[in-house]
């Protein structure tokens, strides 16, 4: 999740509630059915850091962050079993670091140009870790300057011959790791950082760029760094940067950003010079639910030829906004009276070849939703929040990607939809 901490806390206290109650809903459009739910469940309510799903060596595994009540001992990296939700390893965080940020969102990429991939994750011991997937050993660690927020994202960005890890801490210092741990180069961007950054060739001259959204003191920057750490633009906008997105949404070859704002606008940034593209605000001051908004995918998941924004705001409801000129091609309220919602995730849950639209409300809501007009087709929900996007992946062969959701509690829960 992407959500200011101040802001997060405040949300986590007013949503403290139940153990929660298990529900299967059908709609119109089909049914979600639960495969499993982890026993990694916790007192605390406020577990908002993504899970990963990937297969290594014949082994599925759903990487989940857990977090616990402050000095106790539940917080770590678990490795569940995709089958059916059973703990293959655990990294178990220290008491006296674990807190509601123990352990941020995990990555799996091949870290070291070995050939297999590993499980990256930073945590509140102020370090970023690379786990051998399959028994969880250790294989390299790099101490940070505070805990990590986001994913490690692993790319030939420097000009050291191999790939790095790119890690920025929450208070937004950035160093890019090489293989061995060492630190190719650092720096600081000047604020926190919740945002997911990403690495990619957004101004297409042929050499990639990591792409950051600051929240300095006041307002927002989206920063983009060529491989030496220099500042290629910088692009103000309206205020702190929550979640991040990147894609093309129009005709040139540029990538954009799109970014989601404290202030609940959504903002698309052009890849060549950082000019913004777009801004739409999608925030209702006049409601309870104020106006943090949220984004992550972009992509033509409709099929019409231009992609779309899938963009959440904290009433719970859920807009595509056409990445050209962020104008609303429709909206779909899943809820309401939530403090804030996440984005969706995009994928095929139901093995048909084309990608479903699986949103997630803050009041522990799942929702299969129908990606060219808002149709929701089935729900599933439990009376726990959820702050953070679902992973979806087809762990069992069968065409159609399962649905993974962490739910505040830190109990995954895998579904499956069929139509």
């Amino acid at each position: 999740m992407r959500t200011v901490t101040a802001l997060a806390l405040l949300v986590i206290v007013a949503a403290l509630a139940g153990a929660g109650a298990f529900a299967v809903v059908q709609g119109d459009g089909g049914s979600l059915d639960e495969r499993w739910v982890s026993d990694t469940g916790r007192d605390m309510k406020g577990n908002h850091h993504a899970p990963a799903v990937a297969t290594v060596d014949g082994h599925t595994f759903v990487f989940t962050p857990v977090s616990d009540r402050g000095n106790g001992d539940g917080c770590g990296l678990y490795a569940l079993n995709a089958s059916d939700g059973s703990v293959a390893w655990e990294y178990q965080v220290p008491p006296a670091n674990c807190t509601l940020h123990a352990v941020a969102d995990p990555t799996v990429a091949d870290y070291d140009g070995d050939g297999d991939r590993e499980v990256l994750a930073t945590s509140t011991e102020e370090d970023v870790k690379a786990f051998d997937p399959v028994t969880g050993e250790t294989e390299m660690r790099h101490e940070l300057r505070a805990y990590g927020y986001t994913q490690p994202v692993v790319a030939d960005l420097s000009d050291d011959p191999g790939t790095e890890t790119a890690v920025v801490d929450v208070k937004g210092y950035l160093r890019v790791v090489r293989a061995d741990g060492t630190a190719a180069w650092t720096r600081d961007l000047g604020g926190m950082v919740w945002g997911q950054p990403t690495v990619d060739d957004v101004d297409t001259d042929g050499d990639p760029e990591l792409v950051a959204g600051v929240a300095p003191s006041s307002g927002g920057r989206v920063v983009a760094l060529d491989g030496n750490g220099s500042v290629e633009w910088s692009t103000n906008v309206s205020s702190s940067i929550l979640w991040m997105g990147s894609g093309q949404t129009d005709d040139d070859a540029a990538v954009e950003t799109v970014v989601a704002t404290s202030s609940g606008h959504v903002v698309a940034v052009d890849g060549r010079d950082g000019s913004v593209e777009w801004r739409r605000d999608v925030g209702d001051p006049d409601t309870d639910a104020g106006d943090l908004s949220a984004v992550d995918r972009i992509v033509d998941a409709d099929g019409d030829g231009t992609a779309e924004v899938y963009a959440a705001s904290a009433d719970g409801t859920l807009h595509a906004l056409d990445g050209t000129d962020g104008s609303v091609e429709w909206s779909t309220s899943l809820t309401s009276g939530t403090k804030m919602m996440p984005p969706p995730a995009v994928g095929d849950v139901d093995g048909d070849g084309d990608p479903e639209l699986v949103a997630v409300t803050n009041d522990g809501t799942v929702a299969v939703v129908a990606p060219d007009s808002g149709e929701v087709q089935a729900t599933y929900s439990r009376s726990v929040p959820i702050y953070t996007h679902p992973a979806l992946a087809d762990v069992d062969g069968d065409g159609a990607a399962e649905i993974h959701v962490i739910y505040g509690d830190a109990r995954l829960v895998s579904l499956s939809f069929s139509a």
